[in-house]
């Protein structure tokens, strides 16, 4: 048996393409089995992308098809969209395509599964067996399959930051790496092209590259990157200005939030957002390595697990220096971005896990001769235990609550009524505002405008109802808006009451729907 064993151990160590290949298939098993028939929409942005996607498949161009006018797109970069304008023009049928959308992520997760094996191996000294749960354990895991069973791009933003990362510690290696430091450029600059946070790639390469004394390489690669994004830059800059500022903030670019945010709150907002973002990763880590624990021993496993990240970058350094740096770097964006971060966290979750993991190992490894550091061994070895056990817990529950639907589920429950009674009430050429806009516009064909505003403010509060009146009525004024439908919002449903109790009203109320109102405008 013993020897059988071996064999089998050995066999697999000498095939990490093989292994690799099948901890794909598994990924991407699970992966298609947690494909839902839930809407698109019903939590916005994967809305906005098929929207995007539409735009582009049916020959319009990068535009918002749903805003009256179909102005120009700057708030994604357009390389997600791009990918899924490809599905739609080979399954133009909406809402069917929606499920090969979601296929597709769950593809891409299995891509990002095989590419994270070989990273491992390769760069994180992991045996053939060892790298193969790491990836498993990352990608499998219900962060992951949150993300890859939504039409959101995080899916295609993991698969391409593990490829180019296993090109990039190649090239930052090669003694003579000129051309492919300049295709590692093109890579960058895809990455940067599908999520903005990319750009914490491209400058982990650039700082890795200069480290190593690279320069030839560092200037190819910064020179075909700039020009790789060159375009995108200059589409966002002409087009700043393309939807009105009452809904910039959802529909507008992203440094002109951004810089809004710090024209209005100073640099102090800096230190406001790393205050609440540290809290909130750190609640985030605790509930997803701590579930099943008691009260002190999950912040210990919280705790814990940050450590263990930290140590393992430190002991990946000097073999996977990109892949640390760029972890490192993209945290740090992170922290400072004024908004919700688990989304992004969970982004590069199964690149986190790979960090623990070696810090875990090295922790194993570790063999100290003083008994009191024999003791801090122990203690180590034990808190790295209850995330094991934490994490384990958390999978098997979400698991068997399917909670990467949880609020696709909550939210499509919710929107139905309002979608019905606009295709019922509201005739194909009305604008119609509401808080759910695009599910709106892609199962009810109608232009739609959103009934709220994003501000940078909004991550420290939620909007009170003047404020939701105050935006509310802006948006009014932007647009000729034939029916208001709110739907799940308090502060707004409060807002737009207020509004139709003034003298006189601003809005009108016209009916109700199950926890919701319909109202038509008094403002022109």
């Amino acid at each position: 048996m013993t020897r059988t064993v071996a064999a089998a151990w050995h066999a697999v160590e000498r095939r990490p393409a093989l292994v690799a290949a099948a901890v794909a298939a598994g990924v991407l098993a699970i992966a298609l089995a947690a494909i839902d028939t839930l809407p698109v929409g019903v939590v916005h942005d994967d809305g906005m992308y098929v929207v995007l996607a539409k735009s582009i498949a049916t020959g319009h161009g990068y535009r918002w098809l749903h805003l009256p006018g179909a102005p120009a797109a700057t708030h994604f970069p357009p390389g997600y969209p791009l990918l899924l304008a490809l599905v739609w023009w080979v399954l133009p049928a909406f809402p069917a395509n929606v499920i090969a959308f979601k296929a597709l992520n769950a593809v891409l997760l299995a891509v990002a599964a095989c590419a994270l094996v070989l990273l491992a191996h390769q760069r994180f000294e992991f045996t053939v067996a060892w790298s193969a749960c790491a990836a498993a354990i990352g990608c499998a895991s219900v962060p992951s399959l949150v993300l890859s069973s939504l039409v959101m791009s995080e899916t295609l933003f993991l698969a391409l930051v593990v490829l180019t990362l296993l090109v990039a510690e190649q090239v930052n290696d090669a003694a003579r790496s000129v051309p492919r430091a300049t295709a590692l450029g093109v890579l960058a600059a895809v990455v940067v092209l599908v999520r903005t946070h990319g750009i914490a790639l491209a400058a982990a390469i650039a700082i890795a590259l200069f480290l190593r004394g690279r320069m030839r390489a560092l200037a190819a690669f910064a020179i075909v990157f700039a020009i790789g994004i060159a375009p995108w830059e200059i589409w966002e800059t002409l087009h700043a200005a393309s939807v009105p500022l009452a809904v910039r903030g959802d529909y507008g670019s992203y440094s002109g939030w951004l810089a809004h945010g710090f024209a209005t709150n100073g640099l102090g907002l800096a230190s406001r957002t790393l205050a609440r973002t540290t809290t909130e990763i750190f609640a985030a880590l605790t509930a997803l390595v701590g579930a099943g624990l008691p009260g002190v021993a999950r912040l210990v496993s919280g705790a814990s697990v940050l450590a263990l990240a930290i140590l393992g970058g430190v002991r990946a350094w000097a073999s996977a220096r990109v892949t640390v740096a760029f972890i490192g770097l993209y945290m740090a964006i992170v922290l400072l971005w004024p908004f919700t971060p688990a989304r992004f966290l969970w982004a590069v979750w199964p690149l986190i896990v790979l960090l623990a993991m070696r810090g875990a190992r090295a922790i194993l490894e570790w063999n100290p001769s003083r008994p009191a550091w024999r003791v801090s061994r122990g203690l180590a070895v034990a808190c790295a235990l209850a995330t094991v056990v934490g994490y384990a817990t958390y999978t098997a529950r979400g698991y068997r609550g399917r909670w990467w639907s949880s609020i696709p589920r909550q939210m499509a429950f919710a929107v139905r009524p309002l979608v019905q009674w606009t295709s019922q009430h509201t005739r194909p050429g009305d604008v119609v505002a509401s808080n759910a806009e695009l599910l709106v516009y892609l199962y009810a064909d109608r232009a739609s405008v959103p009934a709220t505003a994003l501000s940078v403010n909004d991550y420290f509060h939620a909007p009170s109802a003047s404020a939701s009146a105050a935006a509310l009525r802006d948006i009014l004024r932007a647009y000729h808006v034939d029916a208001v439908a709110i739907v799940a919002n308090d502060s707004l449903a409060a807002a737009a009451r207020a509004m139709a109790a003034m003298r006189p009203p601003q809005l009108v109320l016209r009916d109700s729907i199950p926890n919701g109102l319909i109202l038509t405008s008094a403002l022109r």
